[in-house]
């Protein structure tokens, strides 16, 4: 398996899911969600370096936020991805990332059953999901938060 660093984008999304999922309150306020952030980009970067054998260390994470609401299947294929990169190193599967983006997989899916189920996923667990069309457009890495804003037809 290979991993590589996110995007400070994609981290964004998952920030930003994570409210809107209601898996965090939104009153950790501008400072929590940046703590959280960088808590992600961390797990990310100990995978990364774990599994190249490097050292280092993830940059300040900064925040940025939209008042819009995020499409659900970007939203689970950005879990994945996340997952996918971080799950290399042996403390993951007890780690607080590994624990905040199962979270937020099972919010979604609750808000959203009609988009599939969780069977397991990377590192031992497998999805299954009924939206393969909308699936394979969404992206697997994110650059910019506005990257899974639907838009309106």
């Amino acid at each position: 398996m290979s991993a590589w660093i996110v995007s400070s984008g994609h981290i964004d999304v998952l920030v930003h899911a994570l409210a809107q999922y209601e898996v965090v309150s939104r009153q950790l306020g501008v400072e929590g969600f940046r703590e959280l952030g960088q808590q992600l980009w961390q797990g990310n970067h100990t995978s990364v370096n774990y599994r190249y054998s490097e050292n280092t260390p993830a940059p300040r994470y900064h925040l940025r936020t939209t008042e819009a609401t995020l499409d659900p299947v970007a939203v689970l294929k950005a879990i994945r991805c996340f997952d996918y990169q971080s799950c290399e190193h042996p403390g993951w599967p007890d780690s607080q990332a590994h624990h905040l983006t199962e979270a937020l997989h099972t919010a979604v899916l609750e808000q959203h059953p009609d988009l599939g189920e969780r069977v397991n996923g990377p590192c031992g667990e497998t999805y299954r999901y009924t939206t393969l069309p909308a699936w394979e457009r969404a992206p697997w890495g994110i650059n910019v938060l506005e990257d899974v804003i639907p838009v309106p037809a």
